[in-house]
């Protein structure tokens, strides 16, 4: 995430999504350029773009930033929630035990309504994440059926994941979703979690990553990240 907030996202810092998708069916990221969101789900990724579009991509397209899984399902509930902070409150009551781990989750549904972005590509090289968010798309979608895929990370990861619930929807046919900002619940829907033991963090080996000095920037990340 240090990388992205300074810009770091050209092909040199990244790797193709066929690659990507040998280590997880599930996940989310971004695209070179930091061209719109990624998410992974049933082991097929997608790109929601800040046009509006969305498209499943290609093999060879590229990804500098990514955190992917193979979900297996260790605990599901059905929940009602009215925001984000509540879903990590529903999370984390679940799994007290799980504060400094990766907690891996799936929300399926109907949506009494779901607030997205999608953030344009960067029309220079190193243009950070944070003047991107500023044109972002945002969009709105209500009694919307569909999934959610998350990661809720741990404090001491703060610069490398988005500390506490960063996670992407995709409605039920594939055809539009994004990074959540906002999200509410009338009816029940099911929450998938699974607690990941392990973690493996594959860095960029081009000059650009190695070379430069990343700020930890905790405010700007999470305000860049809704």
């Amino acid at each position: 995430m240090s990388a992205l907030m300074s810009g770091l996202a050209s092909p040199a810092s990244s790797i193709p999504v066929s690659e990507l998708l040998t280590h997880g069916d599930f996940g989310v990221g971004t695209f070179e350029g930091m061209d719109g969101e990624m998410v992974v789900v049933d082991s097929k990724a997608y790109q929601f773009r800040g046009d509006g579009s969305t498209h499943e991509v290609s093999p060879d397209q590229l990804a500098p930033f990514a955190m992917v899984s193979r979900f297996v399902p260790q605990l599901t509930k059905t929940i009602k929630t009215q925001t984000k902070a509540a879903l990590q409150g529903e999370i984390e009551s679940t799994l007290p035990d799980a504060k400094n781990a990766f907690v891996l989750f799936k929300v399926h549904g109907k949506f009494d309504r779901i607030k997205i972005r999608a953030i344009h590509a960067q029309s220079y090289p190193g243009q950070p994440l944070p003047q991107l968010t500023e044109g972002q798309m945002i969009k709105e979608f209500h009694s919307v059926k569909g999934t959610i895929v998350g990661l809720r990370s741990p404090g001491w990861s703060v610069g490398v994941s988005v500390v506490g619930v960063h996670a992407h929807f995709i409605n039920e046919d594939r055809k539009s979703g994004g990074h959540i900002l906002e999200l509410s619940t009338e009816e029940d829907v099911l929450l998938e979690l699974a607690v990941s033991d392990s973690f493996h963090l594959q860095l960029p080996k081009s000059s650009e990553f190695g070379a430069r000095e990343l700020e930890l920037d905790e405010a700007g990340i999470n305000k860049a990240e809704g």
